[in-house]
């Protein structure tokens, strides 16, 4: 039997955020989709689009703290229609944005999934594993450059990587002449080489949270975490 990892990138409140009205019954549909979804356990249902807030000129600690204001609602919409905390939750994924702020970017990453865990734990889960947050990361837009275009291979690179060692489940990397035309056949396969050098020579999908221990990091991981809470 074929287990299938895959997503829909359903997202009301961020679409509410961006153009001002929320679509009719959304929450209804949300939930049957849950619940025809349920044996599929790696399919996630709603995304979470905090690269939104991030492309818009929001810091870490804002992204991470209103993306997480918007998770929470989605549990307390969908639980509030009767389904368990431990289906809603296991059906939500969150979509960030790749800050070119190395270290930080890291420790978002880390900082986010901690207090993921925390919200989810005080709807009282069955399964402890309904508290791990599924996380896709993007490149961000907003520091792309349109007069030097290749210049943005060196900056998607450096930004894959940071979410790669702060331990995102799946990476987009948005090709160097995205903000300006329709990506090429050429910068398409750039795009997806640059995914490919960090698996295959530098093995980062071999290790597990390769910046524990990091003193440094480990303490930009408590700050942010905190700022974060007190925001959210």
């Amino acid at each position: 039997k074929a287990t299938v990892f895959a997503s829909a990138n359903i997202d009301p409140l961020g679409s509410y955020l961006l153009k001002g009205s929320l679509i009719d019954d959304s929450i209804a549909e949300i939930k049957k989709l849950i619940e025809e979804t349920v044996e599929l356990k790696k399919f996630r249902v709603v995304t979470v689009t905090g690269k939104n807030y991030s492309n818009a000129g929001s810091s870490i600690v804002q992204e991470l703290a209103f993306s997480l204001a918007q998770g929470a609602e989605y549990l307390n919409f969908l639980t509030a229609s009767g389904l368990g905390i431990d289906n809603v939750a296991k059906k939500i994924k969150y979509d960030f944005a790749i800050s070119p702020n190395y270290f930080m970017q890291i420790a978002k990453s880390r900082a986010a999934r901690m207090l993921w865990a925390q919200i989810v734990k005080a709807y009282h889960p069955n399964c402890k594993c309904s508290c791990k947050m599924e996380a896709h990361a993007e490149t961000g837009s907003w520091n792309k450059t349109l007069y030097d275009p290749y210049v943005n291979m060196l900056r998607t690179q450096t930004e894959a990587m940071n979410a790669a060692l702060g331990g995102v489940e799946s990476i987009t990397v948005l090709p160097f002449n995205a903000i300006y035309e329709a990506p090429t056949t050429f910068s398409d396969r750039i795009a997806r080489n640059q995914q490919l050098l960090l698996k295959e020579e530098s093995h980062l999908d071999k290790i597990v949270d390769p910046s524990a221990g990091s003193y440094y990091i480990e303490e930009l991981t408590v700050s942010i975490a905190e700022e974060a809470w007190k925001l959210f």
